[in-house]
């Protein structure tokens, strides 16, 4: 992306705001034992408004009567850090690149906030975020308060949410991020089509996980965008499985969810197929419900419509489902009433996607309870399921150990939607089809 992506992001985002201070964090290093770290993955809103993607790092907006500043802090230079672990951009190169009107070493945080936050009514932060420089922003501010209550320039004294501000921005993706997105879903297609080819009894769900990370981080993608769901038989009944280290047996189905990310952006995609290469008779049955129901919720996916609308779709088709499978008894409506189909359909039917697989836009209109509508530009997976674990009772045995999800990633056109996934095979002769691949030719 460009740098005037970003810096009209911030513009954007100082139009939004009342007067005040607004301060966004970087992340920061998580270790994972003694001095050894995880690998680093930037704070999605301070991605979102700088393409920095450097750790314990700030961004200072601020606005009073008409007059708007913005100011980076980033690590400052320094030869033998960096000689350890790698270049740091330094305050003066990092202003320059974002084209902010200051930069400082993040090391001056304290004192700038000290100079900056009088004045100011609002100190708008990530309230939900916990952060060491969000928490410091309100120590500072609450101290100054008492500190300086006789003074004129008081600083702020009320917090306000700057991640609502950004999110209610990244939930309509602009041209430039459907893009990366569509580039991201040419890799996933390609490791999703990878994976069902090489899967077959007696392989692993190590090695299936092995070669779709490879493919994710061969490129153009940067890895994977959560970790991956490898689960066999009976653990695709484990909706977060994420052990992948059991044999693949002959029978069973492999759930499959997994994405690859492309410059912090995400894909999210979820498929199920034989083991064998071919569904036996009560797979095929309980897939073929479960696709009736994701296809019957992408139709309704345009503007105008909302998320509850599909979840309602799906619920009835599925419940339906559950009925004809010997399941459940009674009505639909009766079974829904009572949220018995829960027990086998138990998460939502999707959720908003972005730089974060599960994108922290609102699912309620602001200020009431009704269901957030889509708009032109928002992406949103859908992703029902059947699950039917081992250990249930009171269903058909040959129902026992079969967990079915399908996933795609739907973007929010004028007057309908893009299945941006419509790629991966889906329906059962598709799967069937790309079982018997050869897995070298992924290889190349």
């Amino acid at each position: 992306m460009t740098n005037n992506v970003y810096i009209n992001r911030r513009k954007k985002l100082l139009e939004m705001m009342d007067d005040g201070i607004a301060i966004i964090a970087s992340a920061t290093y998580a270790h994972k034992s003694n001095d050894t770290e995880f690998p680093f993955r930037q704070n999605s809103n301070f991605r979102y408004l700088t393409g920095l993607n450097e750790a314990d790092s700030a961004l200072i907006l601020s606005k009073k009567n008409g007059v708007e500043k913005q100011i980076i802090f980033v690590r400052p230079k320094d030869e033998i850090a960096e000689m350890w672990a790698g270049k740091r951009l330094g305050p003066i190169k990092a202003s320059e690149l974002l084209g902010t009107d200051e930069g400082h070493s993040i090391e001056e945080l304290d004192k700038k906030l000290e100079e900056l936050l009088p004045g100011h009514k609002n100190l708008y932060v990530h309230l939900s975020e916990r952060t060491d420089i969000a928490d410091k922003a309100r120590r500072i501010a609450s101290s100054l308060f008492h500190k300086k209550r006789a003074q004129q320039e008081l600083p702020p004294d009320t917090f306000k949410n700057v991640g609502h501000l950004i999110e209610k921005m990244r939930f309509i993706k602009d041209e430039t991020e459907i893009a990366t997105m569509r580039e991201a879903m040419i890799v996933t297609d390609r490791a999703h089509r990878a994976a069902m080819a090489l899967a077959r009894p007696g392989a692993t769900e190590q090695e299936v996980n092995a070669l779709m990370t490879y493919l994710f981080m061969k490129g153009p993608s940067q890895g994977s965008a959560y970790d991956n769901i490898i689960a066999g038989g009976n653990n695709a009944n484990c909706l977060h499985y994420i052990k992948n280290d059991e044999v693949l047996n002959d029978g069973d189905l492999l759930l499959i969810d997994a994405g690859s990310e492309l410059n912090g952006y995400a894909t999210d995609i979820t498929r199920t197929f034989p083991v064998s290469g071919k569904y036996t008779g009560i797979q095929k049955e309980v897939y073929n419900i479960v696709l009736e129901s994701q296809l019957a919720a992408i139709e309704l996916s345009k503007p105008g419509n909302n998320a509850t609308m599909l979840h309602n779709k799906v619920s009835e088709i599925l419940t339906q489902g559950l009925i004809d499978l010997k399941v459940l008894e009674g009505s639909v409506s009766s079974n829904i009433e009572q949220a018995n189909h829960r027990k086998y359909f138990p998460h939502g039917t999707g959720h908003w996607l972005g730089l974060d697989v599960h994108d922290q836009n609102p699912y309620l209109i602001e200020g009431t309870k009704d269901p957030m509508t889509f708009t032109k530009g928002c992406i949103f997976t859908i992703e029902p399921g059947l699950y039917f674990n081992n250990e249930f009772s009171n269903i058909p045995e040959e129902l026992k150990g079969i967990g079915i999800r399908i996933e795609d990633n739907i973007l929010i056109t004028d007057d309908g939607y893009e299945n941006l996934s419509h790629m991966i095979p889906k329906t059962v002769e598709e799967v069937e089809e790309a079982c018997a691949k050869d897995v070298k030719e992924f290889l190349l």
